[in-house]
């Protein structure tokens, strides 16, 4: 059974559909492309339960909607057809779109990019669904992978793992801010992963070193002893990974 609802937060109201099902244990809230968010519960779950979570999570739902319409509004090099090609971790596919009665959702499938949406959207909008589908992959994707090699320089360095943030930018795969917090370029997980094991190292060592010095490039050395090689190919590479 699906119901509707919404909350209010601040001057913006959130409309959100309440999807209730008897394998559902705990409760699950998503945002997808076309600013749609779903809160999944379980049948026994009563409405104040859920209105708490959504106005709990509200802030979050709020960053999402916001970041699919940044992902919008950004000019892109990519057509979003059938066929096309996506660079992942290296390795290239091709993307496949189908249309059925799911919600929007990109999922790798063999060789291919499967963008799945539902048949009824407006023709005008198909493209900014699959683009904003595509790009929500790549960044979940590139949590995961950023996340795994924090830990693995984190402890080399025997250090506390800092906390990081995926971003959309186009000059830099990586930087470190004063409060060491690390920011990532989303499309650095269509780099291969020794690549990417190179962007989240150096900026892991800017935790110590804010600067370039010979310091700095020498703790990069004796985490990641060939960093140099690593470097000149992600330069090299690097013009190639576009959305």
């Amino acid at each position: 059974m699906i119901t509707q609802d919404s909350i209010q937060f601040g001057t913006t109201t959130i409309n959100y559909d309440v999807v209730y099902s008897d394998r559902k244990k705990n409760a699950t809230l998503s945002v997808y492309p076309l600013k749609l968010v779903e809160v999944s519960v379980p049948t026994n779950l009563d409405q104040e339960h859920i209105q708490k979570l959504v106005k709990r999570k509200a802030h979050w739902v709020m960053k999402q909607i916001l970041w699919f319409d940044e992902i919008v509004q950004t000019d892109c090099s990519k057509e979003y057809v059938n066929g096309e090609s996506y660079v992942y971790l290296g390795r290239q596919y091709r993307l496949k779109i189908i249309k059925n009665h799911e919600k929007p959702q990109a999922k790798l499938m063999g060789k291919y990019l499967t963008v799945r949406f539902p048949e009824n959207t407006p023709q005008n909008k198909e493209k900014n669904v699959i683009k904003a589908a595509i790009w929500k992959w790549y960044r979940e994707q590139a949590d995961k992978k950023i996340e795994e090699a924090i830990k693995i320089y984190s402890n080399k360095l025997g250090i506390q793992q800092p906390k990081y943030n995926i971003k959309n930018q186009y000059k830099r795969w990586g930087s470190c801010t004063k409060n060491n917090i690390l920011n990532f370029n989303l499309r650095i997980s269509m780099a291969p992963i020794s690549l990417l094991q190179y962007a989240v190292a150096h900026e892991i060592c800017h935790v110590q070193h804010k600067d370039h010095s010979n310091q700095f490039w020498k703790l990069l050395q004796a985490i990641m002893p060939d960093y140099e090689q690593r470097k000149d190919r992600l330069r090299k590479e690097g013009t190639q990974y576009v959305l």
